[in-house]
Order: structure tokens, then sequence, then C-alpha cells
């Protein structure tokens, strides 16, 4: 390989578009996950947003903390996802909200990804 070969193949960047895979966790937008208490609902969601990036090949680096507002029972958390692609990492936010409906019932459901 010569000089001008190797700076070529370092000068090219390898992209790759994760709209797919934001577009399938647009599918289950909207989509309650019932639970006994939101941190029951939030491993259900993180265990689905888990399994559909395996599908991908992608790494999901969940956040120690989510951005937190509250509204009496409800409950609206903001996610700052990282996603690791072979390309390299992109960042997903995704907004969730909790509602208590009952005395001990919760749902949950992803409201909005961007």
């Amino acid at each position: 390989m010569d000089a001008k070969t190797r700076e070529k193949t370092r000068k090219l960047r390898m992209t790759e578009s994760i709209s797919a895979f934001k577009e399938e966790l647009r599918a289950i937008t909207f989509e309650p996950i019932y639970g006994d208490s939101v941190k029951d609902i939030i491993t259900r969601l993180t265990t689905k947003i888990q399994e559909l990036s395996e599908k991908y090949d992608y790494v999901i680096e969940f956040p120690k903390k989510a951005d937190v507002e509250t509204d009496g029972n409800i409950y609206y958390f903001t996610y700052n996802l990282r996603v690791r692609t072979k390309a390299g990492v992109k960042r997903i936010q995704v907004k969730v909200q909790y509602i208590m409906y009952d005395q001990e019932g919760w749902v949950g459901m992803i409201t909005e990804i961007s």
C-alpha cells in the first residue's frame, strides 16, 4: 500500500444511519407498559430497547439518571441514550411518561423519540 492509498483510507469515514432503529422505537411509542412501580416499568422498557438494539447489533448505554418532571401523579422522564454502532456513537433522546392510575398500578409509555 503506497502513501496515497493509506491517506485516502484514513480519510474515509464510515457513517451509519440509525434512522431505522429510531423508527422501530417510534413504533412502540404510546404502547402502554403496565407494572407495580415505576422501577418495574423502567426495567421492562429498558429490556425492550435492549432487545431491539441487539437486532441491529448496537450497544445501548443507559444513563445513570434521567431528567424528571412531575405533575401530580404523572412523571415525565427524559433519557439521553448513547447508541454504539459500528461507525461510532450516536445519541437518542427518549421521553417516557409514567402515570399512577390506581392505588398500586402504574403505566408507562414512550411519548417521543428524537
